[in-house]
Parts: structure tokens; C-alpha cells; sequence
């Protein structure tokens, strides 16, 4: 039965992820990336998109269970089709699936893990009834064959992307008769339906090999900057420690570790670029087993709480303000310190000093306060 796209517009996105992987050496779909198969990375943008009303995710029979388990954590309301013996075939099999009350469908490679909202936001806003999502061609094409090699005019010439959105209507009757092809959109353009092209993002690349993947880690903007701040009163009887270095002094932070200003705030740079919360609830002050505590401990483990949570971090920056003593000969020592606990190369932490100029208890000498800005990126999450 035809179905009406503007009087049923409910949209459904169809996962296509029920291949092999020949040349990626496995099946590509539920390979793992930072943590997760690409599949669900995959289906995710749908899945958080509101005008996507279900999912679809079209698997081999052996991985049904998993793609079950997918669809339950992305918590989009959706199911589990088994895919076909080449992808064309898997689309017709997840349509099959659709209720009559879906108007518009979005198909989709499992493999293409990285798409973008503001892509998915192109690709549905576009009026047509063939939307795909196109990249233009710069570098030179050459036809290379046994008799020679012909230089290919790349005039016109694009690149074909997922995810591809079809009026309902339109994708069945294409798919009709059964036909081959490597996507939905060589369909249309044989059909001669009308196609509306939007922009493709590079970062919207498809996993064809095993090295795709660490391609991938590159290319994926996803990074967090965090800042925190800390400040602590300076006493008689204490150690002054400042990013894990003793500094000759007669007073000390007073506070329940080793009261280092400048390693707390830059844990709670680390967790609030992570979204974790503060230290205060990780390292508890009050707690016994944190009484004197090496700071510079509890950042290699604030560290760790990081990567479990999938961030890794790339850059740290700390600005401490402190009257006296100096930071400048003790500097490089601090640099390192912070750099072995976060597994940093010393050239990406930063410290720096500054005084108070005399105002306040911190320009009395009174206190020590630090800023700390740390930047991390998504990386797979570690136990």
C-alpha cells in the first residue's frame, strides 16, 4: 500500500550495518570504537534527533541480540530487522519493517559513525523527495588499466553520502523490483527521480578498513575544555606544596591532603571537562584515608576517572598566585610533575605565577590560590 508522506510524516531511520566486512577483515558493525560498536555510534544522532521518530537496525541474524541491547540503550523506540545477502536487500528488509505510519525514511550506513547533527539537520530540513547529503571531488582522478592510464575530467563529480532521506513512497518503488546498487541514491538518479543534494561533511567517513578507525580518532571534533580553582590559607607548622613540588617557606596550606592549590584545581578542571563530579565528592575532606594526601596521587587518579569516562586529557594550564616564594626556578620540576601524572608529554602543561599586587589576604601573603584550565578529548573509555 502507498503511503502519503504529508499526511503520515512520521520519520524512520533504517541502520544498515548486516554486511561482512571483507575488506575491514570482521563484520564492520559491531566493531568496537571508544567503547561502543560503530552501530550505535551510528544510530545515536537519530536517536537524540526529535523529528526521528523510530529506528531500525538492520543486522546479521548472529547479531541480533547485541543490536537489541543497542537499541535499549539508545532508547529511541525502534527494532531489529535481519539484514539480506547485499545491502540493497538489507534495505528492502528493514522497510518491510516499518509501520504504515511512517512517511519518510532516512537510510544509513553502520559504518559511518561519525555524522554530525547539523548534518542530520540539513538532510531533514531539505524539501524533495530524494535528499543526499553530496562532497565535491578535488584531487586529480585517474583511470589506471592495463593498456594505460586515462585522466578523468572531475568536473561535476561528487561524493555520496549517508544518511540519504527518501519519501516513503518513492524508496519502496525503487526498491520494487529488486534492484543492486551501492546506495539508495544511485536509485533515484537511474529512476530519474528528483534528488536534492545538501553539504557532506568530511568528518562523516565511512570505515572501509581497520585503519579507518584511528583515522577516525583525528578527524572527530569531540573535545571539552574544563577550568577549576582552588584557594587555601597559609599557616605556621604546614608544608607549602605546589604542584607536587615542596617550596622552601615558613607557612603551608592548611587544608586536609597536602592542601596543594594548584593540583586541586586542576583536578576539577579534569572532571569538569569529563562532567564528573567535583573532587570533593571523590576525595572527601573529612576522610581519613585522604588526611595528608599526595596530591599529585590523586591527580593520576582523577586522571584515570577521566579515561574510564572515555576522555583522554590533551592540555593542561595552571596560573598560581602566590606572594612569595617564587615559582620561576621551581617550574620546570612543577611541569613534570603534573605531565607524569596525567600521562602528558611536558610540553602540553603549562604553569604559571602571578602575585595579588598587594590587595586582599592573597596580596598579604595570607593565601594561595590557583586557576586551572585543562582540555581533553573523547577517547574509548578504560577500565
Amino acid at each position: 500500500m502507498a503511503v502519503d508522506s504529508k499526511r503520515n510524516p512520521e520519520i524512520a531511520a533504517l541502520v544498515v550495518g548486516a554486511g561482512s566486512g571483507q575488506r575491514f577483515g570482521r563484520a564492520k558493525a559491531f566493531a568496537s570504537w571508544r567503547g561502543e560498536p560503530l552501530i550505535y555510534w551510528a544510530a545515536r544522532p537519530f536517536a537524540r534527533n526529535t523529528e526521528v521518530e523510530r529506528l531500525v537496525l538492520v543486522v546479521r541474524q548472529e547479531d541480533v541480540d547485541p543490536a537489541e541491547e543497542v537499541l535499549r540503550r539508545l532508547g529511541k523506540p525502534g527494532i531489529v530487522a535481519i539484514g539480506g545477502a547485499t545491502r540493497s536487500a538489507s534495505v528492502r528488509r528493514g522497510l518491510a519493517a516499518l509501520p504504515p505510519s511512517v512517511g519518510r525514511v532516512l537510510v544509513h550506513d553502520a559504518a559511518r559513525p561519525n555524522v554530525s547533527d547539523s548534518l542530520l539537520a540539513r538532510v531533514l530540513a531539505a524539501d524533495g523527495a530524494c535528499v543526499l547529503p553530496a562532497l565535491e571531488v578535488h584531487d586529480a582522478l585517474h583511470r589506471v588499466t592495463a593498456g594505460g592510464v586515462d585522466v578523468l575530467d572531475r568536473t561535476g563529480v561528487m561524493r555520496i553520502q549517508t544518511p540519504q532521506l527518501f519519501d516513503r513512497t518513492l524508496l519502496g518503488r525503487l526498491h520494487a523490483e529488486e534492484p543492486e546498487a551501492a546506495d539508495d541514491g544511485a536509485l533515484a538518479i537511474a529512476d530519474g527521480a528528483s534528488v536534492q543534494f545538501v553539504p557532506g561533511e568530511e568528518g562523516n567517513l565511512k570505515v572501509t578498513t581497520a585503519q579507518d578507525l584511528a583515522w577516525l580518532d583525528r578527524i572527530s571534533g569531540d573535545v571539552r575544555v574544563g577550568h577549576g580553582f582552588d584557594v587555601h590559607r597559609l599557616v605556621p607548622g604546614r608544608r607549602l606544596v605546589v604542584c607536587g613540588v615542596e617550596l622552601p617557606s615558613d607557612r603551608g596550606a592548611l587544608g586536609h591532603s597536602d592542601a596543594d592549590a594548584a593540583c586541586h584545581a586542576l583536578m576539577d578542571a579534569v572532571l569538569g571537562a569529563a562532567s564528573l563530579p567535583d573532587i570533593g565528592y571523590h576525595f572527601p575532606p573529612g576522610d581519613p584515608r585522604y588526611a595528608d594526601a599526595d596530591s599529585i596521587g590523586l591527580l593520576a587518579r582523577v586522571r584515570a576517572l577521566a579515561a574510564a569516562a572515555g576522555w583522554v586529557v590533551m592540555h593542561a594550564d595552571v596560573t598560581i598566585v602566590l606572594e612569595s616564594p617564587r615559582i620561576g626556578p621551581h617550574r620546570d620540576e612543577m611541569r613534570s610533575r603534573l605531565a607524569r601524572a596525567l600521562d602528558l608529554d611536558v610540553s602540553a602543561v603549562s604553569v604559571k605565577a602571578t602575585t595579588a599586587e598587594g590587595l586582599g589576604p592573597l596580596g598579604e601573603g595570607d593565601g594561595i590560590a590557583a586557576w586551572a584550565v585543562a582540555t581533553l578529548r573523547a577517547g574509548e573509555p578504560q577500565d
